[in-house]
């Protein structure tokens, strides 16, 4: 009788509700369920993809700035939006319509001292009109 609960129990990865509880509702890494019940992260992506669990987009909910879009941030594993960089798209946005060039609006920004995304590069044009374009969409 104590072998079947074991084994139960050390198999908890393949209970739909559970993995659905902790993987979407509570927004768990699959890294961390992997670690939690002791099986590989691979393992643990067969079964939600075998349940017909939705997965996520790798990277969204990590506490990275890579990959989330100037504006937004990541906190407590949600994508919210960013104050002090919707004010900067906004300064963009402005100076766009009084005329100014992604060059010039970058220059602008690189001079003031306005940090970048990753706070450690420089504005270029290229970066300016990305930002604008997908605020446009």
């Amino acid at each position: 009788m104590s072998n079947i609960i074991q084994l139960i129990v050390k198999n908890k990865w393949r209970n739909k509700e559970l993995l659905y509880q902790k993987y979407v509702i509570e927004r768990r890494t699959l890294n961390e369920l992997a670690v939690e019940f002791g099986v590989a992260r691979q393992t643990i992506s067969k079964q939600i993809k075998e349940f017909g669990i939705q997965t996520r987009v790798p990277g969204t909910l990590q506490n990275r700035k890579r990959g989330l879009a100037y504006g937004a941030r990541c906190q407590e594993r949600e994508v919210r939006a960013h104050k002090r960089e919707l004010e900067n798209i906004y300064k963009m946005r402005e100076l766009r319509e009084k005329g100014f060039s992604y060059w010039k609006i970058a220059d602008i920004f690189n001079s003031m001292g306005i940090p970048t995304k990753n706070r450690r590069g420089r504005w270029h044009a290229k970066s300016i009109q990305s930002i604008l374009a997908k605020e446009r969409n």
